[in-house]
């Protein structure tokens, strides 16, 4: 029997078709593979140590400001990014970052720099091999970023596109309280902020398909819960968000193109919205706030592929907490497809690498297939 390539797999599973395995991916805190590499991980790639199914690539909808070191202490660092604000971020460990500043504090503040949410401010690629989060990085030009695309190719994985979402970019620009505030009390200018967010998303799309470059997905990150709920009210999201993730979802339904959407916390009572908007695919969907496989499956069935929600805290657990998390959610998310493996947010560095290569025994074991598929 001919070996299935992880790009046949994604791509079965997607369609709600059984295949050899689940799919499986993850993200790793930066001070989770340090601490692994000392208990014994080999140093490497881990999608190919781990047998991942995923390649990323990166489109930067930034601003495109000048990046700027502020200041600069032994365990930390203090700088003005392309995205639109300023930021300390830690150094060596995972932290959220402390915003200091942002670019869009005003309406007038949005119309100087509008212009800079243009595919060919900067004259370089807007889609590189690294994330658009990683600061200080020279952009490829867009014939060296095909030729890359190309190495990327013939991993012969499913390439997910990795972008921040309408909500995402735009706090970013205009500060996390003062969006939420402004989602009610000046939501146009919110809205026409993620509107000129997603055109330049789009129009980064077309030029990248003229040039050859055509991912598998899109994985939009926006997050819009917490672990009580909503960040803001359906009726917010319906007035300010839905027509820029419907308007993604159009497109790449035209280009052939999978549409997963990244979203921390408890969103349920969006997803029935944002799969009217095209979204086929959810991830993390966080255990600790209530998110269940079993559960989404009986209620979304096959409009909904599901990504995630295997329990950091049962990784770090371990022993028969591990195995029930994994048989219990495995088995049922896998039936008829559509699942993919992921942890329910990203493994912290409290995980020890023996608890995660016991997840992938147990991964292998229990997200098997029993059919043989001939591919």
């Amino acid at each position: 029997m001919k070996p299935c390539t992880s790009l046949e797999r994604i791509r079965r599973i997607l369609s709600f078709e059984e295949t050899d395995r689940i799919g499986k991916t993850d993200a790793f805190w930066e001070d989770t593979i340090t601490r692994w590499q000392l208990e014994g991980m080999p140093a490497g790639d881990p999608a190919e140590l781990f047998d991942f199914d995923f390649d990323y690539i990166y489109l930067d909808a930034s601003l495109r400001l000048p990046e700027r070191l502020l200041e600069e202490g032994s365990d930390y660092t203090i700088r003005k990014d392309k995205l639109g604000y300023t930021a300390k971020q830690w150094k060596g460990r995972a932290g959220a970052l402390e915003y200091l500043d942002h670019a869009v504090n005003t309406p007038e503040d949005w119309r100087s720099l509008r212009s800079r949410l243009d595919v060919d401010y900067g004259e370089t690629s807007r889609i590189a091999d690294f994330s658009y989060f990683t600061p200080f990085m020279t952009y490829p030009t867009w014939g060296a970023m095909v030729k890359r695309y190309a190495q990327i190719r013939e991993h012969q994985r499913f390439i997910l596109l990795n972008v921040y979402g309408p909500f995402e970019a735009t706090w970013r620009k205009h500060g996390f309280v003062a969006s939420l505030e402004d989602m009610l009390r000046d939501p146009g200018f919110i809205t026409e902020m993620a509107e000129a967010h997603t055109d330049l998303v789009l129009q980064t799309l077309e030029k990248a398909a003229g040039c050859g470059i055509v991912p598998d997905g899109l994985f939009l990150i926006e997050d819009m819960g917490m672990n009580t709920g909503l960040l803001f009210s359906p009726r917010a999201y319906e007035k300010v968000l839905f027509r820029s993730h419907r308007r993604l979802g159009d497109y790449l339904r035209m280009r052939g193109i999978h549409y997963f959407m990244h979203s921390d916390g408890d969103i349920r009572r969006l997803i029935p919205r944002i799969i009217d908007a095209g979204v086929q695919v959810l991830q993390p969907l966080e255990a600790r706030c209530g998110l269940d496989v079993s559960n989404l499956k009986n209620e979304y069935g096959q409009a909904l592929t599901l990504m995630g929600n295997i329990s950091v805290e049962a990784i770090k657990a371990g022993g028969l907490s591990l195995e029930e998390e994994v048989r219990r959610k495995v088995t049922t998310g896998k039936q008829q497809g559509g699942y993919i493996y992921h942890s329910d947010h990203s493994v912290p560095s409290n995980v020890p690498y023996a608890h995660y290569r016991e997840l992938l025994r147990l991964l292998e074991q229990y997200g098997r297939y029993s059919k043989q598929i001939d591919y």
